[in-house]
């Protein structure tokens, strides 16, 4: 089947716990990073609105805490890409136990960084995007969303860029991956079947559960179409 050529659900589908695993890192850095930021930047009025009341707080603060401890971690990974050996147990439910499968446990190889991980950020923008679609009210009670959008875009874009230049540009950890391919490997193959694959597989499923709904939602009050 072409379907089951191009997807390959039986070698990428046990790759997405990991992806799944990249991508919440991220979503843990970019969120409560955009939340503090937009909260200072509405505490000062940067959004052409008059300063919010709570001003520049410990909110902000925090926020910005908690996404710079993920963040740190989550550019480690970036700075330093290599070949990860990871493994999850499939488990079964029995009655009402649940029971782990511990001979059927799932090894398998997987980049801890590749550009193609940049896509993972379709799986959060939907958050930002509603923010940002927040302009169009033009009211100042709500001046923090696109001022939390802008930021969670911003740092985004940021988090790609860093994605590129590392891989492309500076070429980290790509040479010693490279130097050492599976036999009959090339380099094509290996990021294929370790990133791309897995990663295209992931946005699939995850994002049909976030764009299908978003969708109807945006086609009912926008358009007047929908039930």
């Amino acid at each position: 089947m072409i379907f089951s050529r191009i997807v390959a659900l039986d070698r990428a589908l046990r790759r997405v716990p990991s992806i799944i695993e990249i991508w919440f890192l991220e979503f843990l850095a970019l969120i409560p990073l955009s939340l503090g930021i937009g909260h200072w930047l509405n505490g000062v009025g940067a959004g052409g609105c008059p300063p919010a009341p709570s001003g520049i707080d410990g909110t902000g603060a925090g926020f910005i805490l908690v996404g710079a401890l993920f963040g740190v971690f989550a550019v480690r990974r970036i700075l330093r890409p290599k070949v990860s050996i990871a493994e999850w147990t499939p488990v079964h439910h029995a009655g009402p136990l649940i029971v782990a499968q511990s001979a059927a446990r799932v090894r398998y190889a997987v980049l801890s960084s590749h550009p193609s991980y940049a896509l993972v950020h379709l799986l959060t923008a939907p958050l930002p995007l509603v923010g940002v679609l927040a302009l169009a009210e033009r009211n100042c009670g709500v001046s923090f969303f696109p001022l939390f959008g802008a930021a969670a875009f911003a740092l985004l874009a940021a988090l790609v860029l860093l994605r590129l230049v590392s891989w492309h540009g500076l070429r980290l950890g790509r040479d010693a991956i490279e130097a050492n391919l599976p036999p009959g490997w090339s380099a094509r193959r290996l990021e294929w079947e370790l990133a791309w694959r897995p990663m295209l597989t992931t946005v699939i499923l995850i994002g049909s559960f976030i764009v299908v709904p978003m969708a109807y939602f945006f086609a009912k009050d926008w358009l007047g179409y929908g039930m």
